[in-house]
């Protein structure tokens, strides 16, 4: 996971929370009526996924409306939500670009008393370079070092409920850092800023991965060695 700039709210969105809005208050925090059929955020899921490329916020991997895999399918998830936050249905600040795994299958409608770490928050303090760390011995995300108690609950949690270590997204991810680790010692100190920036542009995968695989090859580039593919 990284941070994703979200930009600025796009005209419609407000016109949607004043006419739609209410109804999910009322649903879920009065109990009246029947659960709402609106969705029109789903309008605004091309224009949030080009902000990543349309790379899930969450897990990283690619999205594709003809995914042959029904859990890559791109969608659109209240980070704090629906049936705990009504008020926030209608919400630009609110709103995650998805793969239906992370959204649908992992997170659902889940939200713990930590919270989870935002991948798209506002405040530089809250962003998830400052709750995650990359093992690129196992492929694991795990919590930074030195997170008080509550940061670190709030780490492991996110890791845990949105599936960030699962399988195979553990595998295409250890694999990618691998090969990235390989290339990156093969290059000359000079050539390799401009190899980091290039591996790590708007529309791969796993550039969280790779941007804190980065930051260790250049605190530790002796430890980091031995973690070449043998």
């Amino acid at each position: 996971m990284r941070w994703i700039d979200r930009g600025p709210e796009p005209v419609g969105v407000q016109r949607y929370a004043r006419q739609f809005t209410q109804g999910w208050v009322e649903y879920f925090r009065n109990r009246v009526g029947e659960r709402p059929s609106d969705s029109y955020w789903r309008e605004f899921r091309e224009l949030l996924g080009s902000r990543s490329g349309n790379i899930c916020w969450y897990c990283e991997r690619l999205c594709l409306l003809d995914a042959d895999e029904a859990g890559k399918a791109p969608t659109v998830d209240h980070f704090r939500p629906l049936s705990r936050n009504p008020e926030l249905a209608y919400q630009w600040v609110n709103w995650i670009f998805s793969c239906r795994r992370c959204n649908g299958e992992n997170k659902q409608g889940k939200w713990p008393a930590s919270g989870y770490v935002d991948p798209s928050a506002a405040d530089v303090q809250e962003r998830p370079e400052q709750y995650l760390d990359y093992d690129a011995e196992t492929g694991d995300i795990i919590p930074k070092a030195g997170l008080s108690s509550e940061a670190r609950e709030r780490a492991l949690r996110t890791i845990d409920d949105l599936g960030l270590n699962k399988l195979d997204v553990r595998f295409y991810r250890l694999d990618w850092t691998r090969r990235f680790i390989a290339d990156w010692q093969s290059l000359p100190d000079i050539d390799r800023p401009a190899f980091a920036e290039f591996s790590t542009r708007i529309g791969l995968e796993f550039v969280g991965a790779t941007l804190m695989t980065v930051r260790h090859l250049q605190e530790s580039p002796w430890h980091w060695h031995s973690q070449l593919p043998k």
